[in-house]
């Protein structure tokens, strides 16, 4: 399941809307929600339904930017902590029962692996930096085959959060400019606001087009589209038009938002200069709404909308929003699939069903102040006053923090145990598939290391920050091991599959004198040709190998080892591929390696490990060690063919290390060989990997 468009926003209004006043714009919300929801069940059917995420953002400007406008124009300024108290009541209680039900269902459903992840993003949640937590994670190659997050849906709450603690401090500020130069509060505001809003929308264009998997959470990337819809809110009331262009006004912007959830798609550089689109048409509908009183409700898509057959959907929109992703996130883990239609409309009921309960008794209540009826029949009214609210906004941030710190310990205390250190007798590893000589295994051991914490487990250069060298901003001094006084050198290069071998490597030559430097960066594979669909920040990789490429020769070390992952892996793993298929691949890694080769260089490839194609810690925690659900079948003929060992066959000179028998036998790769855990993802365990140092040393010579 995809991991980083998963994700919707929901309209934080703060603002009471009935049907005698804009019941349109409850329909709008049904809109919305409604792409967001078939966007997430069935992102194939609806491959741009992530617009709904515009949709909401431009409606929450229009309702509270507008609101502050006038609150300042008429006051002048802005009652902050009358704002912020009915944000908190708005808010706070429905989410925080999602966060704290969703803690529960990972406990109850998820394999203790995941349980920090999302014990951590609930607590980002929580925070209301979820947006942030999610771009970085997006952006990191590691993150990149981890389980989307059941909370991954509030980074859209975080942004408008963190948009409305700056705009009404911006609109204090036009007030008080207004005043000391003795002009107009209304027009001094709206300066300031299209000032922001423009600021916004060039950095969003310029960010997009740079990294657009960051730029889709950014706070400073949405800002435009908030600050639109507070733009329009101030202008529209300035203006009268017909009825017909109202009604024209209205279907074009759904032709245009609709139009956007068919044919965009996650590959553009959103938000960009493509949100616009989506964004002027919700603007279109909002201004149609306000222009078209009287216009007859068959004719205009302000009467469609504001049916209450339509409008109901919006009423619930937040409580849906909510609901809906964890929902989905754990009914495809238990699945192990996507949903099909008969499913997705369980989903899609079950949704349906939490959101009426969280709107008729968390929401709505504590919202409006209306009376709560109790189980035993008292009733109580869910007023909360303006300090009281600040008070319940503390404990119920505190609520989901706590609630996140339980399993988050638990996992905790078995990460602080994880380097204890385990005796190769019990735990052989890769030599229990050595052969001639398998070592003896013991049954009955716990697997190390533990599944819990087994994605934790990876080389010396991701624990001190050596996974991601970059030959400009790296020292010549930095990332080097074993024995440092040692006058031979082995170098290794190559992406994250690579890296795996840094340890084993150590091991192999420290005790004879050498020393081991790590030149390699994840998802970077050591070739000249970068693959045609990844992101930016990692296509520039193929000029920094270059650069590599002579720093080696300058250093002259007596080995070099290289890995990869093969282009099958890239494909599986991150959906990248070279435009020329392997063979780009293949003559990127030849160009590269040859220059080594003809130095007089010993450069020895390591062919990649077996592909996991299930979650191996998940699987062994939750189906045992033995279980065939956890295993690879892959039968020696039909390996994958390694691009690293087709540049090997173009060089003459270049050695090939293939260690593949130590990870199979028989066509079945296990998941646990020798009472060690195979893999961590996609990569090998480190407690594995050291296992494979014996036979590392023996392929390589030593």
């Amino acid at each position: 399941m995809p991991s980083r468009h998963f994700a919707a926003t929901a309209d934080m209004s703060a603002l009471r809307v009935t049907r005698t006043s804009r019941a349109d714009i409850q329909g709008l919300r049904t809109l919305a929600v409604g792409l967001v929801v078939i966007y997430h069940l069935f992102p194939g059917a609806l491959p741009g339904g992530f617009v709904g995420v515009d949709v909401f953002f431009v409606i929450s400007g229009f309702l509270i930017v507008g609101s502050l406008v006038r609150e300042a124009v008429k006051t002048g300024g802005v009652d902050l902590l009358g704002f912020y108290s009915r944000r908190i009541r708005r808010l706070l209680p429905a989410a925080t029962v999602v966060l704290v039900a969703t803690i529960g269902a990972a406990v109850v459903l998820l394999p203790q692996g995941r349980w920090q992840g999302v014990a951590r993003d609930v607590v980002m949640s929580a925070l209301q930096v979820q947006n942030w937590n999610q771009a970085f994670s997006a952006a990191s190659y590691e993150g990149a085959t981890s389980l989307v997050s059941p909370v991954q849906h509030y980074w859209s709450l975080a942004v408008e959060e963190q948009f409305y603690i700056i705009i009404p401090l911006v609109l204090m500020a036009a007030t008080a400019c207004a005043h000391l130069l003795k002009c107009g509060k209304e027009m001094t505001s709206l300066a300031l606001l299209v000032t922001v809003t423009v600021a916004s929308f060039v950095h969003s264009v310029i960010f997009s087009a740079a990294s657009h998997d960051v730029a889709y959470f950014a706070t400073t990337t949405r800002m435009w589209e908030l600050g639109l819809g507070g733009i329009l809110a101030v202008l529209v009331p300035k203006f009268t038009v017909r009825s017909l262009p109202a009604v024209i006004a209205g279907w074009a912007g759904f032709a245009l938002v609709v139009v956007s959830a068919v044919f965009y798609s996650t590959e553009m550089q959103f938000p960009g200069w493509i949100a616009v689109v989506p964004v002027a048409g919700t603007m279109l509908i909002l201004a149609a709404g306000s222009l078209s009183a009287g216009v007859p409700a068959r004719y205009s898509m302000t009467g469609i909308l504001g049916l209450r057959s339509v409008t109901y959907i919006g009423d619930i929109s937040y409580s849906l929003y909510l609901w809906h992703w964890p929902v989905i996130v754990f009914y495809v883990f238990v699945l192990g699939h996507a949903p099909n239609l008969y499913q997705g409309a369980i989903i899609l009921v079950l949704s349906m069903a939490l959101a009426v309960f969280s709107y008729r008794c968390i929401e709505g209540p504590l919202r409006r102040g209306r009376p709560v009826k109790t189980p035993l029949g008292q009733h109580f009214k869910a007023t909360v006053p303006r300090w009281s609210a600040y008070s319940l906004g503390v404990t119920l941030v505190a609520l989901s923090c706590l609630t996140a710190w339980a399993p988050w310990t638990i996992v905790q205390t078995k990460i602080d145990q994880r380097n204890s250190a385990i005796d190769s007798v019990d735990y052989p590893g890769a030599l229990a598939f050595q052969a001639g000589n398998p070592a003896n295994v013991k049954h009955g051991l716990p697997v190390r290391p533990d599944p819990t914490v087994a994605t934790m487990d990876g080389p010396v250069t991701s624990q001190d920050g050596c996974n991601a060298y970059d030959p400009a901003a790296v020292a010549d001094t930095a990332c080097w091991y074993g024995d440092l006084s040692g006058t031979s050198t082995a170098v290794v290069v190559g992406d994250s599959h690579a890296a795996q071998y840094v340890d084993p490597l150590i091991d192999v030559v420290a005790p004879m004198g050498w020393k081991v430097r790590a030149m390699v960066r994840n998802g970077c594979p050591f070739s000249a040709t970068p693959p045609a669909s990844a992101d930016t920040t990692y296509t520039n990789c193929s000029g920094q190998n270059k650069t590599t490429l002579q720093k080696i020769l300058d250093m002259k070390p007596q080995l070099v080892v290289v890995g990869g992952m093969t282009a099958d892996g890239y494909e599986q793993a991150l959906h990248w591929n070279w435009a020329g298929g392997t063979p780009d691949l293949v003559r990127g890694y030849v160009s590269l390696l040859k220059p080594l080769v003809e130095a007089g260089i010993k450069v020895e490839v390591v062919l990649d490990n077996p592909y996991p194609l299930v979650s191996v810690p998940d699987c062994v925690q939750m189906n045992g060690a033995d279980s065939p659900k956890c295993q690879l079948n892959q039968p020696d003929e039909a390996r994958t063919t390694d691009p690293l060992g087709e540049a090997a066959a173009k060089i003459p000179g270049l050695g090939v290390v293939d260690l593949h028998d130590y990870f199979c036998a028989d066509g079945t790769c296990p998941a646990v060989i020798g009472n060690v855990l195979v893999y961590r993802d996609n990569h090998m365990t480190n407690t594995f990997a050291k296992t494979l140092t014996g036979p590392l040393g023996a392929a390589l010579g030593f």
